[in-house]
């Protein structure tokens, strides 16, 4: 009878032609066994061969299968000229010794020079040494004589692929009546075969992780021995890592190593290529050892940051030292490297924020310096940037523990950074929001620069006036402090100069902050996060049951928050926060319209402060000119008279913009007894603004000052003050 072949050790019998001679034939001396199958291969997966077979005694190789014997044979008269392996043939009770002819992994590798002969003779050795079932491209792997990339390779091109079933059927470690009952529930339920032989309790979670090892080419590690490198976390953000349950294990080289729990998701390494620029190599380990591991690396903070952001290694002060150069040679970089550098540029030139917008085909970079959005030559960094602008996105949303999947809905998130300036290395905060738009994905990267931090009000460089008279306010016990002004204003930086002046040892001061921008260890800070309910007014009440003396609220937005704040001003609490408003005086219409009673405001209202950022004139480029004629008679009512005007013309130093940094126009409200009975008689708010201009030292007023210094230009101010301002300043200069 001929010998009945199950392909992949599959009960799904294929029947394939057989060989005109028997193994008696092929087989003689001390390589005969009777009974023996013997069966020579041939390039084709399914043949009928009916030339002679001879034995060759110095290829002859005895492996053990299903208790059968096989031998390596020459087949010297196939067209093909190649050594071939014997399969193992399940033939049934009484089979004849006739042999049949199929193509093996071996003879494929040696055809494409991938391995000597001598190499396939020792894993052949070791496969016929191994107590259990090990695919021959398994022990190659394992050895390393070939790699997984040039297995997979050949076994997609021959069509040759190892099922799971097949291969614990092999390794005896499932019976063919077993197999035949987990794939009739596998049909049943629709679940992997893998989960169904371990729910049906068939085989073990590790046994069938080997198996799955030897179907992959991967290999099988105990974790719980490794020691993990917490730097590998830069590589793999948090929220990523926990979703897909994947473990970055080692660096070596330009290959990243991780441990994955479903290692048949290939996708996920092919996302991890592009966005760290890294080759990646899996393994894998039980289930319960990953989740250990995760634990590990991703549960314990080695440095502090706002969230669960990621942590960048060093940039270098050379980061930037050959990117605005081009060669011939030059080397695209790794999507790491090309944000790397970004970063960089942005902290040498003073940049706030980082505007990375998708137009047509390539990323357009632009950087926010002193208010205003600049364009540079970035040279090969750009052209990099444009060619790598779906890898660089990728790295900046796992830098910000973002979905790199996601790509229709808007995100933010933010990581920490330690860049090296002037020799030390400072760590730095950035907050992260991409969005979809019409060309791809926008992505913006706020910098939050510790080195501008204030550390007291005097360090904001406000007007004499008003950094006196807030001195003063902020002394008080009880009372609310607003800050007002629209976003990019300043508001959060005076707020923190505002509490480092306030702090004392003795003192308690809790913040509720979206986000927290500035951290500072003598302060109980807290970011507020609406999607599990930690809002601002939720963050007031729970303060009130700690028992502090001051309450800072990064914002005013709803009437619930109004109302909270200043009950707890009533209360004996300082407390400080900000309002979207033009000037100090429409804090008044906006708490009208948040719906606050006025008797509660007004009663516990110190005082509040707005302002603007204005650019200054750039020192090193500074010159005397005069403005355009129609733009002093559209300014003032009355053209100043020998007033001497001053422009920057533009140098290096200034970016050729002329300006250089920002200093704070600013005003100051300070309600009087008038004032509160005004507006408690809700009188008209043209009688209230009356009133209270005379305890206000003004934006306008401010600005004067600003050009009588010489500090900065008409055009800028015009460009920034709001309206009321703006009509006061026509008089102003007279």
């Amino acid at each position: 009878m001929t010998a009945q072949v199950f392909r992949n050790s599959r009960r799904d019998t294929l029947m394939s032609s057989s060989v005109s001679v028997t193994a008696d034939t092929a087989l003689s001396g001390a390589h005969r066994q009777a009974g023996a199958p013997v069966a020579a291969f041939h390039p084709r997966e399914w043949i009928s061969c009916a030339k002679t077979v001879v034995p060759r005694p110095d290829l002859c190789q005895v492996l053990v299968g299903l208790d059968q014997a096989a031998h390596r044979v020459w087949h010297i008269t196939c067209p093909i000229d190649v050594p071939v392996e014997p399969s193992i043939l399940a033939s049934e009770a009484g089979a004849s010794s006739e042999a049949v002819v199929t193509v093996r992994l071996g003879e494929l590798l040696l055809a494409e020079d991938l391995i000597t002969s001598a190499q396939l003779e020792e894993a052949l050795r070791v496969q016929a040494a191994n107590e259990g079932y090990a695919p021959l491209g398994h022990i190659l792997v394992t050895q390393n004589i070939i790699t997984r990339d040039q297995l997979v390779s050949v076994l997609e091109r021959h069509r040759r692929s190892s099922k799971l079933g097949d291969l614990l059927l092999r390794s005896r470690e499932l019976s063919a009546e077993q197999l035949e009952t987990a794939l009739a529930e596998q049909r049943r339920s629709g679940q992997a075969l893998g989960e169904v032989l371990i729910r049906l309790g068939l085989v073990s979670e590790e046994r069938m992780r080997k198996a799955l090892c030897r179907q992959l080419h991967i290999q099988f590690f105990v974790l719980d021995a490794i020691i993990i490198d917490p730097t590998l976390r830069n590589f793999v953000n948090e929220k990523f890592a926990m979703k897909h349950r994947i473990v970055p294990l080692a660096r070596v080289g330009n290959v990243l190593v991780v441990a994955m729990d479903d290692p048949t998701q290939t996708w996920i390494l092919d996302d991890l290529q592009r966005s760290t620029g890294l080759k990646t190599e899996m393994i894998t380990s039980n289930s319960a050892q990953i989740t250990r591991a995760l634990e590990r690396l991703y549960r314990v903070d080695v440095t502090p940051s706002l969230d669960s952001g990621t942590t960048v290694d060093v940039i270098g002060e050379d980061a930037d030292a050959d990117m605005y150069g081009g060669s011939v040679a030059h080397q695209m970089d790794s999507a790491d490297e090309i944000v790397r550098k970004l970063l960089r540029v942005a902290v040498d030139r003073g940049a706030s924020d980082i505007h990375l917008e998708t137009v047509s085909s390539r990323l357009q970079a632009r950087f926010r310096i002193d208010g205003m959005l600049q364009h540079f030559n970035l040279g090969t960094l750009g052209d990099d940037l444009s060619r790598q602008r779906g890898e660089v996105l990728s790295r900046i949303k796992i830098l910000a523990t973002l979905d790199i999947a996601e790509r229709r809905r808007p995100q933010d998130g933010s990581f920490r950074a330690r860049v090296e300036i002037d020799g030390r290395v400072v760590p730095m905060d950035f907050r992260v929001s991409v969005i979809p738009s019409y060309y791809g994905e926008n992505a913006v990267i706020r910098i939050l620069d510790p080195r501008g931090a204030p550390d007291s009000l005097a360090a904001l460089k406000l007007a004499s006036p008003v950094t006196e008279r807030l001195e003063q306010l902020i002394r008080s016990s009880a009372g609310t402090i607003l800050v007002t002004g629209p976003t990019g204003s300043g508001k959060s930086t005076s707020l923190f100069a505002i509490m480092k002046s306030i702090y004392r040892p003795e003192l308690k001061i809790v913040t509720a902050e979206d986000p927290i921008e500035y951290v500072c260890a003598q302060f109980a800070q807290h970011e507020v996060n609406e999607r599990v309910g930690n809002t601002f007014a939720a963050y007031t009440r729970a303060f009130l049951r700690h028992d502090p003396e001051v309450i800072m609220l990064g914002e005013i937005r709803d009437p619930e928050t109004a109302e909270l704040a200043f009950r707890a001003a009533q209360t004996g609490h300082l407390v400080v926060s900000t309002l979207h408003t033009n000037d100090a005086l429409g804090a008044i219409t906006r708490l009208r319209d948040l719906g606050v009673d006025a008797s509660v405001w007004t009663s516990s209202l110190l005082g509040v402060l707005a302002q603007r950022l204005v650019r200054e004139i750039c020192w090193n480029c500074k010159e005397e000119y005069a403005p355009p004629a129609p733009l002093l008679s559209r300014t003032f009512d009355i053209v100043p008279r020998d007033f001497r005007w001053y422009r920057g013309v533009g140098c290096a130093t200034c970016h050729h913009t002329g300006y250089r940094r920002r200093v704070a126009i600013s005003e100051l409200w300070t309600p009087s007894l008038d004032d509160v009975l005004l507006i408690n008689q809700d009188a008209p708010l043209d009688t209230i603004f009356a009133s209270a201009q005379k305890n206000t030292y003004s934006m306008a007023t401010d600005a004067s000052s600003k050009l009588r210094e010489h500090r900065t230009t008409l055009e800028e101010l015009l460009r920034v003050l709001p309206p009321s301002a703006l009509r006061e300043l026509r008089t102003t200069l007279t």
